[in-house]
C-alpha cells in the first residue's frame, strides 16, 4: 500500500469516533445528495444493462466510494437504492454496517475496485478520491467508469486548488497524517473526460465545502457530476 494512503487510513482508524461526531450534520451535503439521487433516478427512464444483462425492474444500484461512517449510504438506501458502502477504513465500515443493516459493506482500495463491469447505476465519492495520490487518479477514475453501467452517474467532490484553506495546517486531530490532493475545475474536468466520462457539470463552492474530507472551515470544493459514456 502506498505510504500516503497507509497514513491516511491509520489516521481515520484512530480518530473514527471523533470524526463521526464532528461531521454528523449532513445538511452541508444535502443539496448534492439530492442532485445525485435525482440524477440516478433519471437513469431508470431507460432500462439499464447492469452486469451486461437487462435490468428494468430492480432498484438502482449505487456504490458509495469512501463511505466513511455510512451517512450517505443510509440516505441512498432510504431513497430506495440498493447501496454498497465501500471504504478502506475498517472502523468506518463498522459504523456503516450499523446505519445500513441490510447492506453489505465492502472493504477495499478504490484504485482497484473489486466489482464487475457495468454493475452500478450511480457512484458517489464524497471527499474520498482526494486522498488518492495524483499519479493514481487517472486509473482510479477509469475504475469508476468501468463499474458504472452505460449512462451511470458519478458525483465526486474534491478539494479545490487555490482555495482559502490551502496551505492551512490546522487540524482538530493530533498527529493528523492524512494525504490530500487539490484540483482546479479545469483539471478535474480533463481527468474525468480522459477516463471516458461525459462531464455534466463542474460546480465550485468557496465556503465550508462538504465538511467531510477536510477540517478547515475555509476550504473550497469542486463537485463533478459525470456520466459513463464509453462506446458500446
Amino acid at each position: 500500500m502506498d505510504e500516503r494512503v497507509r497514513r491516511t487510513v491509520e489516521t481515520y482508524e484512530r480518530v473514527a469516533d471523533d470524526y463521526a461526531d464532528r461531521h454528523g450534520d449532513r445538511s452541508v451535503v444535502a443539496d448534492i445528495v439530492e442532485a445525485f439521487v435525482t440524477a440516478v433516478d433519471a437513469t431508470g427512464a431507460d432500462p439499464g444493462t447492469r452486469g451486461g444483462e437487462p435490468d428494468p425492474t430492480g432498484p438502482p444500484r449505487v456504490l458509495d466510494v469512501g463511505c466513511g461512517p455510512g451517512w450517505e449510504s443510509a440516505a441512498f438506501t432510504e431513497a430506495g437504492f440498493d447501496t454498497v458502502p465501500f471504504d478502506l477504513t475498517r472502523s468506518f465500515l463498522d459504523r456503516a454496517r450499523e446505519r445500513v443493516p441490510d447492506g453489505a459493506p465492502v472493504r477495499g482500495d478504490m484504485r482497484t475496485l473489486p466489482f464487475a463491469d457495468d454493475g452500478f447505476d450511480g457512484l458517489w465519492a464524497c471527499a474520498s478520491l482526494l486522498h488518492v495520490p495524483e499519479r493514481d487518479v487517472s486509473a482510479t477514475l477509469a475504475e469508476f467508469e468501468r463499474v458504472l453501467a452505460q449512462g451511470g452517474v458519478a458525483l465526486v467532490s474534491l478539494k479545490a486548488a487555490g482555495g482559502p484553506g490551502e496551505g492551512v495546517d490546522a487540524s482538530p486531530y493530533d498527529e493528523d497524517r492524512r494525504h490530500f490532493e487539490r484540483y482546479d475545475p479545469g483539471r478535474a474536468r480533463h481527468l474525468f473526460e480522459a477516463a471516458g466520462f461525459e462531464v455534466v457539470s463542474v460546480a465550485t463552492d468557496g465556503g465550508g465545502g462538504d465538511g467531510t474530507g477536510g477540517d478547515d472551515a475555509g476550504d473550497a470544493w469542486v463537485a463533478v457530476t459525470a456520466r459513463a459514456s464509453r462506446s458500446p
